[in-house]
């Protein structure tokens, strides 16, 4: 309960900032717990309006105190809720304003009842949650009621939060910051995931990138705190909002990474710290989301990347389905749930060759030297390999190559080894077919992280690979190849043909 009412009162700052606000004109809650009241006065619990000053409000006795926020319990306070439901009640007060209740039940004989009674005064909730939770919520002009129910230890949670301030698009996103915590973001800056393109006004076509389509906001506030940005995309697939992409140019130094993880990290719990080789990585994962954020010291850029982790795992499917190629170089795609491998039996990603144990030189193939090792193990648990390769770009290991030797013994139980051994380390894998023209219409499972990505790729003909891919090298790689190909263009003179008419210019 302290940890929540701590989190809480973090809320109760955005809400009031100031002074207490005017009372917003709103139906009353009445219901359980409530009591109605006409529609020209504040929100009302039991007796008490939301805004109301805590001085005015007498039997008030403190029970938590976070600085400009207050929890307190009433000392004459019917500690019920109906005929039969133990209650523990809270009240939150913000720089002396009431903005916030919490019902704790605890023994509750039937959650169906609750429910209907809250239906019932509400109407149709929103249903939201995780695996274990049943969350519903109800959002009324200017009060938000919730009723979470969770699982494993049989407790109910109702919390009225009062909204008074907030435009109808902020109040749509709006998260107190244990729920935001708990489920990640359900949204950005008013615009919840999966609200309709053709409902939202003002957004002007930037690109699109595979199955999704990006959006600028013409008006769009730059500023993430005190972080100046250089973009903000909304990304959309079949019309639903699913994912935000911010850039920030030039402001990748080490001072500004930090602010963001210390912000990022109050706001949304401890990350996955991922390293890479140019890049520095943090992740939070939810089931219903996913928060990015990359900084690349070399190139001076940071990104921040929010998803609705459904959605996102949706726009993989299409792109898989329409044929779109594998890409082991990153983008915006769910991230595996185990934690990646730095190294690769003791050689670094990212390291130099002359720190590869016993390696001798083989041969250089489009730019990128391949290297092997004297000592090296061919196999992989009791599963022989014809061969393991190293890869360097710009002398940085940036890849590695297993390639399964073919036995008498049983191809498919060995593939079913190894993938059932990296499902084991990594988690599920992402599937799909490895389509012409590069693959022959085999089997690729890929798992990905922002800095390293592997898959184990099986062919309809020929032996098993598996791949490790340094995921930032080979992004600066492909980046190297774009900027040669772009130059070529500036330099190269097109003339129109005779034959083609006034349509093509020089």
């Amino acid at each position: 309960m302290a940890a929540r009412l701590c989190c809480l009162a973090l809320a109760g700052l955005l809400l009031f900032p100031g002074t207490a606000p005017a009372a917003a004109p709103v139906p009353g809650p009445g219901g359980p717990g409530g009591s109605g009241v006409p529609a020209a006065r504040p929100p009302e619990f039991r007796g008490l309006a939301f805004g109301a000053p805590l001085a005015a409000l007498p039997g008030m006795v403190p029970v938590a105190d976070h600085g400009p926020t207050v929890f307190c319990r009433r000392a004459d306070e019917k500690p019920v809720l109906g005929e039969d439901c133990p209650a523990d009640i809270r009240y939150g007060f913000s720089r002396g304003a009431l903005f916030f209740v919490r019902l704790t039940l605890a023994g509750c004989e039937s959650l169906a009842v609750l429910t209907r009674a809250y239906e019932a005064k509400y109407g149709r909730p929103a249903r939201e949650g995780a695996p274990g939770v049943l969350r519903l919520v109800w959002r009324l002009p200017a009060l938000t009621v919730s009723l979470s129910h969770f699982a494993r230890d049989g407790d109910t949670v109702v919390d009225y939060v009062y909204l008074p301030d907030l435009t109808p698009d902020e109040r749509e996103v709006w998260q107190s910051a244990e729920d935001i915590r708990a489920r990640g973001p359900i949204g950005f800056r008013g615009l919840r995931f999966g609200r309709e393109l053709s409902g939202i006004a003002g957004l002007v076509p930037a690109y699109r990138e595979g199955a999704a389509a990006y959006y600028r906001r013409p008006d769009e506030r730059l500023e993430l705190g005190e972080l100046r940005l250089s973009d903000i995309l909304y990304g959309f697939w079949q019309g639903r909002f699913f994912a935000v992409v911010m850039r920030a140019e030039g402001s990748g130094d080490a001072d500004h990474f930090d602010a963001l993880r210390r912000a990022y990290q109050s706001k949304y719990g401890p990350p996955r710290a991922i390293p890479a080789t140019l890049e520095e990585e943090l992740v939070w994962s939810w089931p219903e989301a996913q928060i990015a954020l990359t900084r690349d010291a070399e190139a001076g850029w940071l990104a921040i990347r929010y998803a609705d982790a459904r959605l996102l795992a949706q726009v993989a499917e299409a792109e898989t389905r329409a044929g779109a190629p594998p890409s082991l170089s990153g983008g915006l795609r769910l991230f595996s749930p185990g934690d990646p491998p730095r190294s690769f039996r003791g050689a670094a990603f990212g390291s130099a060759p002359d720190n590869l144990p016993s390696g001798e030189y083989l041969y250089v193939h489009r730019g990128r030297r391949y290297y092997r090792r004297a000592d090296e193990r061919l196999n992989l648990g009791d599963i022989p390999l014809s061969s393991v390769l190293y890869g360097y770009d710009a002398n940085r290991l940036a890849g590695v190559t297993l390639v399964v030797a073919p036995s008498g013994g049983d191809p498919q139980k060995d593939y079913e080894r190894v993938l059932s051994a990296y499902t084991a380390k990594y988690g599920p894998p992402a599937t799909r077919p490895d389509t012409p023209p590069g693959g022959d219409g085999g089997t690729i499972h890929q798992w990905s992280w922002p800095g390293i990505s592997i898959a184990v790729i099986r062919p309809r003909t020929g032996p098993m690979e598996i791949h490790y891919v340094d995921a930032s090298l080979l992004r600066r790689r492909e980046a190297r190849i774009a900027d040669k190909a772009l130059d070529a263009f500036d330099r190269k003179i097109f003339a129109a043909p005779d034959a083609a008419g006034p349509g093509i210019e020089r």
